[in-house]
């Protein structure tokens, strides 16, 4: 087993700020309302209610300017067999949803890959689906909500709702209902899986392991700044959703993009198991990141690092509390050096360049370095920075901008000049940069923050 670091070295202090005391845990929409309604002939089974809400890939992106968004489906916890004819009522006085089959990425078929959204009108209305997969609503808008009743063609999942449904109730579910999908659901989060996964890890306390989410999320929404002090500080109004996905794709593991995160079958024991989300969930920690990185500061050279920045928050929280590995503290294997032993003796040297003489975890050391120095509230004052000045627009494959921006937003958030300190590193700094800090009246830190070691 890999050593654990000093117990001094994540503190109380870290753990109730990193894990965002003040950061309200109010449930968001991402479950239909539902109550139970037949009509004379039987050919309805279930009324929901959704309300609107704003668009998670435009409203919200601009809101946050986050790089990915969150999901704007919503759960249903129903099921559509393939070419099955679905009744669908939308009831007068209300707004008008789409209906979409298919959990995105969940079906090996290729071309049933993406879901399918099928726009829906006030009345009858009648879809037939060729891939059939899971039934969600959506509806998009600033006001208003829909009431809908959903035919009895459609069959009830395997749905665990955290604080609604009790383990002996969903281990009854996975024994009667046998669709090929099962579904969890808390406040913040939605996670679709294949009825084997589910039933390989049935014996799990998926209270438990909702509850784990939670955590992890508001750990991540914590050090983006979601703090509810201001209306662009709330956290998401959209669930963040994680998709198990049938087969591997070569040469890629789990990833994000807008909307959810998929995970493939080897990963899933830390997606569905309590201990393996507490103790060796990095995997699932770093695709949530994706959801929560800014794009203004976002070179896609770092995408694969800043991403981590909410990996390390929760990894420091887990270590603590869950025993977890500090990812910081953990030897290569072939060196035998932890990330804070091999990087510092590289700054400063002849040639150093950050994009190539680091490891990715090495880099991650960079921006450890910054929270150690300028406090646990220097990530999520970025993040809020950004989101109330939105400074920098720019053309998603500009990278010396957004390099440059790394630079002068890092500087105005810790209140000094951080030029030496990135050039330490070998991230280039240039006459745009050093023109901006000047312009600010910035200067250098009273201890230089490359020198600091954990």
């Amino acid at each position: 087993m890999m050593p654990h670091a000093r117990p001094q070295q994540f503190t109380r202090r870290r753990v109730l700020q990193v894990a965002g005391a003040g950061v309200a845990l109010a449930a968001v929409p991402s479950v239909a309302a539902a109550s139970t309604s037949s009509s004379p002939n039987n050919a309805l089974s279930n009324t929901l209610t959704v309300r609107a809400l704003p668009s998670a890939r435009t409203t919200e992106l601009d809101r946050t300017q986050n790089s990915l968004s969150a999901t704007e489906l919503r759960s249903t916890g129903f099921y559509l067999p393939a070419a099955t004819a679905l009744n669908i009522v939308v009831h007068q006085g209300s707004a008008v949803p789409s209906l979409v089959i298919g959990a995105p990425d969940a079906d090996a078929r290729p071309e049933f890959k993406a879901s399918r959204e099928y726009p829906l009108r006030l009345g009858r209305n009648t879809i037939t689906d060729g891939g059939g997969g899971v039934v969600y609503l959506k509806l998009i808008g600033d006001t208003g909500q829909a009431k809908v009743s959903i035919g009895s063609q459609a069959q009830p999942m395997p749905y665990f709702v955290l604080g609604r449904t009790g383990e002996a109730e969903f281990q009854d579910q996975l024994d009667q209902r046998t669709t090929p999908y099962v579904e969890f659901v808390s406040p913040h989060a939605i996670l679709t899986v294949e009825r084997a996964s589910a039933l390989t890890f049935r014996a799990e306390n998926h209270t438990a392991l909702l509850s784990t989410y939670e955590e992890v999320i508001a750990i991540e929404d914590a050090t983006s700044g979601y703090d509810g002090s201001a209306p662009e500080h709330a956290r998401l109004v959209h669930p963040y959703y994680l998709v198990g996905y049938p087969s591997a794709i070569t040469g890629v593991g789990a990833y994000a993009t807008h909307g959810h995160m998929s995970f493939p079958p080897p990963i899933q024991d830390r997606m569905l198991t309590v201990e393996g989300l507490r103790t060796r969930g990095w995997g699932i920690y770093h695709e949530l990141g994706h959801q929560h990185q800014q794009i203004t500061y976002k070179p896609s050279s770092l995408t694969e690092v800043t991403v981590n920045i909410y990996s390390l928050a929760v990894n420091a929280v887990f270590a603590m509390k869950y025993g977890q590995q500090p990812r910081l503290h953990a030897p290569d294997a072939k060196t035998g050096l932890t990330p804070w032993q091999s990087a510092p003796g590289k700054l400063r040297s002849p040639g150093v360049d950050y994009g190539k003489t680091f490891d990715p975890y090495e880099k991650l050391v960079m921006f450890e370095q910054l929270r150690l120095a300028f406090g646990d509230g220097f990530w999520p004052s970025l993040h809020k920075l950004v989101r109330v000045e939105r400074p920098y627009a720019s053309d998603y494959t500009d990278e010396v901008l957004r390099l440059r921006n790394l630079v002068v937003l890092c500087s105005r958030t810790a209140g000094h000049d951080l030029s030496d300190f990135f050039r330490a590193w070998g991230v280039p700094v240039d006459a745009d940069a050093i023109a901006q800090l000047a312009a600010l009246h910035l200067t250098p830190p009273a201890a230089d923050p490359s020198t600091i070691r954990e």
